[in-house]
């Protein structure tokens, strides 16, 4: 919840209008096609791309599903992502008001700001806003903007109180860090500090202003005299958790949380409390139903808290702290950290690689990962066999006749060649699949809903939009770029025609050049160094992910700048990427695994877009280049390389 809160700063500063345009019409927005049916015309727009946005987003269709409205019989909707740049946002919010949308549904604080000053007369629906009134979206709950009504986020102080008295009376003082300079932080200290008196707690609060004030912070508030941690959220403990657990960790102090633990991390809290997203999703679809259908008014639909919050507890934690959960709780938890939920009986599951990669490696990692914290235990109910066929076709064929015979319950599988081999061959198992291009244009299905019964994954199509966003950052009078693709490998063409569309959009020349193996891209490099060309933009496929070291020494000696979509590659030396986080992408395939096995059929569940993004820079070869790494570069950028 508080990462939603965050605030993320645009990585361009040189967008074209027309471009921005464009760009909110195209890679940055999903549209389900209507037919003659469709009575109402839906929007939503998320200000970033997020998981638990995801998560908000299927509540809103599983509500409005439930109550009779169904996408693409009932109703047309259009999904808007803003990547965190204010400007895209303003120009989607201005397109969608001149389009005659019946309601839109608005994520996060930006975005209800937002719509706040543009949208005046189509209902609006906020989801994920920690503070609506602070967003200036009303004076209270009841009494709000008359087109605007919303479910709100925010730390259940209430159900983390009574959780701590119950569990453990002998803790009376909690210690927590809250930014002054935040005005959710001091709006949560406050309610905090009511919630805990009514509990007979007292809460000491521990000032920062800046994520570098933390270590220092944490180190005080422990050795301070307080009974337990009970961290609240806000935007710096977004970044700053992982901080703050170090400096708990040793200590012989129980922690209690509000804030997501780092993704693949071990649960160091006794008990974590958040929002479900779903939930917060599913109850604005209620509200949805009331102005669609019931013709109420939004003026008079309150805005609503979280009727569902989301708890973890860790009784081997607890235990070290002499605290045991009672039987009431242990029912309540959603997730008990530790406990095995076997598959029963053991499931037998493939992991089918084409090429070796660092990002399909990642992907491994993160299902692997992600079965391990959700109680599965390899070998005990579940086996993973890795097969890899190294870029080889007939390697690649033996494999999948090896799999189909196994009759395996489950496979997996990274980029589109292996997922093809698979899915030509293997008809009666569930096959999910992870850093594919384009599969509907490689005809894995007809849409991104209607596919193949026994397949569904998510996608690796680059995000050619903000890479090339990305590139004129460092560059902003380029003119013209080229990359190198491989005209036999159908992922390879679906990203040039994406990286097409985008330099069209925005008024940038391509020059692309052939490849048909490793063998050839040195010289296809050289080649392209000699034409007329700003920079570099290297699209990945199957001939230049293996021969990626050898471009980027062509292209430093001629001083032509590289730019990629691995974060790898830049760690090899290109300036920088737009990239995939495939170690995420890994956690949610392995979401999808886990219902699969469990029943949920894979023709029920959409294809989706690789939903993590993130912006990996590398200064030292920025200057072997000869440029300068942008001063915006290093504020904004997930990931800085260095030597």
């Amino acid at each position: 919840m508080k990462d939603l809160e965050k605030v993320v700063t645009g990585i361009i500063f040189f967008l074209f209008l027309g471009g921005i345009l464009l760009l909110s019409d195209l890679s940055n927005r999903k549209h389900f096609r209507s037919n003659s049916n469709v009575k109402f015309k839906i929007a939503i727009v998320h200000w970033i791309d997020i998981s638990t946005l995801e998560n908000v987003e299927k509540g809103i269709f599983k509500s409005l599903e439930d109550n009779g409205l169904t996408i693409d019989k009932n109703f047309q909707a259009d999904i808007y992502k803003a990547s965190g740049d204010i400007s895209m946002l303003n120009s989607i919010l201005k397109q969608i008001q001149s389009q005659n949308y019946n309601l839109l549904f608005v994520s996060c604080t930006p975005a209800l700001q937002a719509a706040i000053n543009t949208i005046k007369d189509i209902p609006v629906i906020f989801t994920a806003v920690a503070d609506p009134i602070l967003a200036g979206a009303g004076t209270d709950f009841q009494h709000h903007k008359k087109n605007i009504t919303g479910v709100s986020v925010n730390c259940d102080f209430e159900r983390m109180c009574s959780l701590i008295t119950e569990i453990a009376p002998q803790i009376k003082t909690l210690g927590t860090i809250y930014c002054p300079g935040e005005i959710i932080s001091v709006k949560f200290k406050e309610e905090f500090e009511k919630v805990a008196s009514r509990h007979g707690l007292n809460v000491k609060f521990f000032p920062v202003n800046n994520s570098t004030e933390l270590p220092d912070a944490v180190l005080g508030m422990t050795n301070s005299s307080i009974d337990a941690v009970c961290q609240m959220g806000d935007n710096i403990m977004a970044s700053g958790v992982s901080t703050l657990i170090k400096g708990i960790v040793n200590t012989n102090i129980p922690y209690f949380d509000f804030n997501k633990r780092p993704k693949g991390s071990k649960m160091e809290s006794i008990a974590q409390i958040d929002v479900d997203y779903y939930q917060n999703g599913y109850d604005a679809g209620l509200q949805a139903i009331d102005i669609l259908l019931n013709n109420k008014n939004p003026e008079n639909i309150p805005f609503q808290a979280p009727s569902k919050t989301y708890l973890e507890i860790n009784p081997e934690k607890a235990k070290q702290h002499g605290i045991v959960f009672n039987e009431r709780i242990l029912k309540s938890a959603d997730l008990i950290f530790g406990q095995k939920e076997k598959f029963n009986p053991a499931v037998n599951i493939a992991m089918v690689h084409y090429v070796s990669s660092p990002d399909c490696d990642d992907v491994t990692k993160g299902i692997l990962a992600r079965l391990k914290e959700k109680g599965h235990a390899l070998n005990d109910d579940f086996t993973f066999d890795e097969y890899n066929a190294n870029a080889d076709f007939g390697t690649l064929n033996t494999i999948v006749k090896v799999v189909a015979e196994k009759k395996y319950d489950l496979i997996f599988s990274t980029v589109l060649a292996a997922t093809m081999a698979l899915s030509s061959n293997i008809k009666d198992v569930p096959i999910l699949f992870t850093v594919v291009a384009d599969p509907v244009g490689n005809g894995l299905g007809v849409s991104y809903i209607e596919h193949q019964p026994n397949i569904t994954g998510i996608d690796g199509l680059s995000y050619t939009d903000r890479g090339l966003e990305l590139i004129s950052t460092y560059l902003p009078d380029i003119k013209t770029v080229a990359t190198l693709y491989c005209p036999g490998e159908m992922a390879s063409l679906s990203g040039l025609k994406e990286l097409e569309k985008s330099c069209k959009s925005k008024n940038i020349n391509l020059i692309s050049l052939p490849v048909n193996s490793v063998s050839e891209v040195v010289d296809a490099t050289t080649l392209l160094c000699m034409k007329n060309i700003d920079a570099i933009c290297q699209l990945p496929d199957n001939c230049t992910i293996p021969g990626f070291a050898s471009m980027v020494k062509v292209t430093r000696t001629q001083k032509i700048p590289l730019f990629c979509f691995i974060s790898s590659q830049v760690e090899m030396g290109a300036i920088a990427a737009v990239a995939g986080d495939y170690l995420q992408q890994g956690y949610e395939i392995a979401d999808i695994g886990i219902e699969v096995i469990n029943g949920k059929s894979t023709a029920e569940i959409p294809f989706s877009r690789i939903k993590f993004i993130r912006t990996v820079i590398n200064p030292e070869a920025a200057n072997a280049y000869g440029l300068e790494t942008p001063k915006s570069m290093y504020e904004s950028a997930d990931q800085i390389i260095k030597k």
